[in-house]
């Protein structure tokens, strides 16, 4: 079994709908492994008690700061797995497998639409020249990912108000899922066996 093929198709799914594409299938035997992990993870992640902590905790700072609801759903969500992405991406066995799932060979896996697979082709060969996202461990950059990915979204799209308030939020809750991390992991881990 090739880690790196497990490791790819375990992000295939989040670079799916980063491209704008949608998945058919993964020949690649690896590669289907991985996207079968990434959904029991995801699965897992997501009913976590201290996960679901962090994004209470992160929905209340927003409704406090008073950001509108529809970023604020959205931000205490994605906010939460990219503040932890934050911290798991100084982590050496992080940053290699990362980087090995990005360099595994593609052609394993099948889309669903004519020009998903081009589109999915540039955003890997941006996500290879960029290499280790070394900027989520900034909570102001998170915070403009986020506005990219809503900006779009007519009920999710943060204002400049909401934009401040999401930046001010983000910044105050890093020490706080900083402390949480290796809880979240451990926890997910024992989800997961």
């Amino acid at each position: 079994m090739s880690a790196a093929g497990s490791v790819l198709g375990a992000m295939l799914p989040d670079f799916a709908t980063m491209s704008g594409g949608r998945l058919a299938e993964a020949v690649d035997a690896d590669v289907a492994h991985g996207i079968e992990l990434h959904h029991k993870t995801d699965s897992a992640f997501h009913h976590l008690a201290p996960v679901l902590g962090l994004m209470r905790e992160l929905s209340e700072r927003l409704a406090r700061a008073k950001c509108a609801r529809g970023p604020a759903r959205a931000v205490a969500h994605i906010g939460v797995e990219l503040l932890l992405d934050g911290v798991l991406v100084d982590e050496l066995a992080y940053r290699e497998s990362y980087l090995a799932g990005l360099a595994h060979d593609p052609s394993g896996v099948r889309w669903r639409f004519a020009g998903d697979d081009e589109r999915f082709a540039m955003l890997l060969e941006r996500l290879r020249a960029h290499g280790v996202p070394d900027d989520l461990r900034r909570p102001d950059a998170i915070a403009m990912r986020l506005y990219r990915m809503l900006a779009h979204r007519p009920r999710l799209a943060p204002s400049s108000s909401d934009l401040a308030a999401i930046k001010t939020c983000l910044i105050e809750h890093k020490p706080r899922v900083n402390v949480a991390t290796d809880t979240v992991v451990r926890a997910l881990r024992v989800a997961l066996s």
